[in-house]
């Protein structure tokens, strides 16, 4: 039987404090500190004494829940372990200090996470661009309070739970080195330098589009390039017009021009910091591509993939930091590694396989993230 409490209930108040002036150094815990995917203090920082920032305010102690104030629908949460005993954390942080006599603090670091949560500080933060809610807003908000060895028995469902959460995205980081090593295996077996358009037929800019105009494809954009691969699904319904294509027309000249087909390397030449420089293999049925992205349409198919392994990795992004401003003309020309035939074809194929473990992992990781919030939920109402 849960009784419902404010968080200010059962939690203590953190008096502010400043860094040790005794000291050369102290951890720093600011929001960039914090992964709010794995909820974990994965970057914090040694900051001098002398260069303290003025947020620095908050000395925490191992058990301590941090929930960022700032855009709380991103729900940057994170517990804190005993090797950041005594580290400073931001004022942007509403640090909750559990009354161990009251509630669990593994208990309440899932309880941040809870969906129920997350969507009342979402509905209660202020702010355009960046919305924020204060440290009483959270502290004003109900929590759900079981006997506290009810408390620590969900708690361990849901730590075992995210436990297998953290291990499957291990996976899929360790996948993603994989991809890297092979690429430097084949770049340190390559003899031969050329220019990049010794692999291509052509570099072709996309189409600037027409608002307010229907169209019968999709439109690719350089946002829809995520992590090396394209987010397709996330294309949606077009609502541009791409100069009157007609798809039903295999002769148009027009199609070809800005139409991508399968195999084609597309790479994001202007934008953002997430997603300019990017480069991705197009999979799939026709679609049409937007002005940031080039075309690169390879010679041979198994070249794609080296191509866009190679234009994401260090030696590429190199490469591409030398041409000053990238064009269709100075990608072509861009100094370039020149596998052989075999061995595209060998890079490839061991690329292949590892997307289909890639593909495997992330739906078992997906199913996993569902399993996690259907715990939350039977644990946050006392069905678990």
């Amino acid at each position: 039987m849960s009784t419902a409490l404010r968080l200010v209930d059962v939690t203590d108040v953190v008096e502010p404090s400043v860094p040790d002036p005794g000291s050369l150094e102290f951890v720093f815990i600011d929001l960039g500190s914090v992964d709010a995917v794995t909820k974990l203090v994965a970057f914090p920082k040694r900051i001098l004494v002398s260069a303290a920032p003025a947020r620095a305010r908050q000395r925490l102690r191992s058990g301590d829940v941090l929930v960022s104030t700032v855009r709380p629908g991103l729900n940057g949460v994170a517990s804190v372990s005993p090797p950041l005993e005594g580290a400073m954390a931001s004022t942007a942080f509403s640090v909750l200090r559990p009354r161990p006599e009251l509630v669990d603090d593994r208990y309440l670091f899932h309880w941040v996470q809870a969906p129920s949560f997350v969507a009342e500080m979402t509905r209660l933060a202020t702010g355009g661009g960046t919305p924020v809610v204060s440290d009483l807003q959270v502290r004003a908000s109900s929590i759900p309070v079981p006997p506290l060895p009810d408390q620590r028995r969900m708690a361990a469902v849901l730590d075992q739970s995210d436990q297998l959460r953290h291990e499957r995205r291990s996976a899929i980081a360790l996948l993603d080195e994989l991809v890297d090593a092979l690429l430097l295996d084949l770049l340190e077996s390559t003899e031969r330098v050329g220019r990049l358009g010794d692999l291509i037929e052509s570099a072709t800019p996309g189409s600037p589009v027409k608002s307010g105009a229907e169209v019968a494809v999709p439109l690719i954009r350089g946002s829809n390039i995520l992590e090396g691969e394209l987010d397709l699904p996330g294309l949606g319904v077009p609502d541009r017009d791409v100069h009157g294509l007609d798809p039903a027309d295999p002769d148009s000249a027009e199609l070809n021009r800005f139409l991508v087909r399968n195999g084609d390397v597309l790479f994001c030449r202007t934008g953002s910091a997430t997603t300019l420089a990017k480069a991705a293999v197009f999979r799939g049925d026709a679609a049409a591509y937007g002005a940031p992205l080039l075309r690169l349409r390879p010679l041979v198919a198994d070249a794609g993939d080296f191509l866009a392994a190679y234009l994401n990795g260090a030696q590429g992004k190199t490469s591409l930091r030398s041409l000053g401003s990238i064009t269709a003309k100075s990608l072509v020309s861009m100094p370039t590694p020149i596998p052989t035939a075999s061995a595209l074809t060998e890079f490839s194929g061991r690329l292949h396989d590892i997307r289909l473990a890639r593909a495997s992992e992330r739906l078992q990781s997906a199913r996993l993230d569902e399993l996690q919030t259907s715990l939350q939920f039977r644990a946050f109402n006392g069905r678990l």
